[in-house]
């Protein structure tokens, strides 16, 4: 199978942000009975990362050009 331009930074863009993600949800779970407004941040921080995966603009991930 022959690579598709730009693989190696989409693949290092999305490991970060699996490892962000992980953070924050890791975060959360670990105050959720001492505190609860980090707890909100720590979703909040989730929601806005998925919802930039959601919008799905590669070429602003990987830095390319139109």
């Amino acid at each position: 199978m022959e690579r598709v331009p730009h693989t190696d930074a989409l693949d290092s863009y999305l490991r970060d942000v699996i490892a962000t993600l992980y953070s924050a949800t890791n975060q959360g779970i670990k105050h959720l009975e001492d505190d609860p407004a980090l707890v909100e941040r720590s979703i909040r921080d989730c929601q806005e990362i998925l919802d930039v995966i959601m919008e799905g603009d590669v070429k602003e991930w990987v830095g390319a050009t139109a």
